[in-house]
């Protein structure tokens, strides 16, 4: 397709509002009209400069605005096709992710790590849909049928060099639009769909990098329990660490430029992420699956299983116990002298204490590596 043609296409899509907008963001004012047809834009610092606008209504305003852009492009000395992206740009959000790494310093990736980018960039913005529509600690199924129609909609943008970078063009568009919570829906309420989704994009990371903070120095997991109400999800972890590499050894940042919009202004906002950082998206996005590991816990309860293999010393016991808030039932494999000594109290009712890492799973736990198991007396327990 020659860049006539391209830009022929891709003009067809951009409005008279948009070129308004454009025209005023580059200092451009309007000094006329042509009849009831046509506006006249000219500049202060260039007599000659001249734009002639179509109104929408007229019959030839495809070609008008093909002629609007080609005099834009003139000017600036650039390509139409670039004036339309830019055009686009402006009433769109735009999220770039940065990989940085020594084999991408020449803006080129290795082709795997490349399609898992661009697939993990679509996750990215659909984990931010389901977010619209509710909070939840892992979506297990696919975004209403309202945000997977917009999500069709979005744009790769042209890759940039600089370790390398892919631009996801988000546009605002009148049609997709969500009902605010807690109000009627009215005309007014509608708010674009594309403006809500980066918003909680935005939200989401923001309350990710403050919970990742908070673990850091608490070191407990339940510090990303706050962030689910912000939008985070197994999900929105899942799409970060794509964004890592298959290796996860890539340092990466994204960038959200975001259209102006009713609900926060077109602040850029940047979030990095290096190394320490993708290993907390790891155990993060184990947590909200609950598949995760508490380390180094000391429990108490009763046994209230025993399993040993037939002419085996060694065996496994099921111990009801209290791990953070959460009645548990744990399994924990001991050794001959441990498994008699955990028989005994199982025949006597005796409390038992256990140390080791638990393995938390959505329907079991287990105890791993255990160590310095033991029967609770009387003055243990004061």
């Amino acid at each position: 397709m020659s860049e006539s043609d391209r830009s022929g296409r891709e003009s067809s899509a951009v409005s008279a509002e948009q070129l308004q907008a454009y025209l005023r963001s580059k200092q451009w004012f309007e000094d006329g009209k042509i009849r009831s047809v046509a506006t006249i834009w000219h500049r202060r610092d260039d007599e000659d400069a001249e734009v002639v606008l179509p109104l929408p209504y007229v019959r030839d305003f495809r070609q008008r605005v093909r002629d609007a852009l080609v005099a834009i492009a003139l000017f600036e000395r650039r390509n139409v096709s670039d004036v339309i992206s830019d055009v686009n740009q402006l009433f769109s959000n735009v999220i770039a992710v940065r990989v940085v790494h020594a084999d991408t310093e020449d803006g080129t990736i290795p082709i795997n790590d490349g399609v898992l980018l661009i697939s993990k960039a679509r996750e990215l913005l659909s984990s931010a849909a389901q977010a619209v529509y509710a909070k939840r600690r892992h979506f297990s199924g696919p975004a209403p049928k309202d945000a997977r129609d917009y999500l069709d909609t979005l744009l790769l943008g042209q890759t940039e060099i600089g370790s390398y970078v892919v631009n996801v063009i988000a546009p605002n568009q009148p049609s997709f639009v969500v009902e605010q919570s807690g109000v009627e829906f009215t005309t007014a309420d509608a708010l674009p769909l594309s403006q809500a989704i980066t918003s909680n994009l935005v939200a989401g990371l923001d309350a990710l990098a403050k919970a990742s903070a908070q673990y850091a120095e608490i070191g407990d997991l339940s510090a990303f329990d706050g962030a689910v109400f912000s939008g985070v999800s197994a999900n929105l972890c899942d799409a970060l660490l794509g964004f890592s590499g298959e290796r996860r050894n890539r340092t990466f940042e994204i960038t959200v430029t975001a259209a102006a919009g009713p609900m926060f202004d077109s602040e850029v906002r940047r979030f990095e992420f290096d190394g320490p950082q993708v290993e907390v998206l790891e155990k993060a996005s184990g947590y909200y699956k609950d598949d995760y590991v508490l380390p180094d816990r000391v429990l108490s309860g009763y046994i209230t299983k025993l399993v040993r293999p037939r002419d085996e010393t060694a065996g496994t016991i099921t111990l009801d116990s209290i791990v953070g808030d959460v009645e548990r039932k744990v399994r924990v494999s001991l050794t001959g002298e441990d498994y008699h000594l955990a028989v005994i109290a199982h025949d006597k009712g005796h409390l038992v204490r256990v140390q080791g890492d638990v393995h938390i799973k959505p329907k079991t736990a287990e105890l791993l590596n255990p160590k310095n198991f033991g029967v609770l007396s009387f003055e243990d327990l004061i």
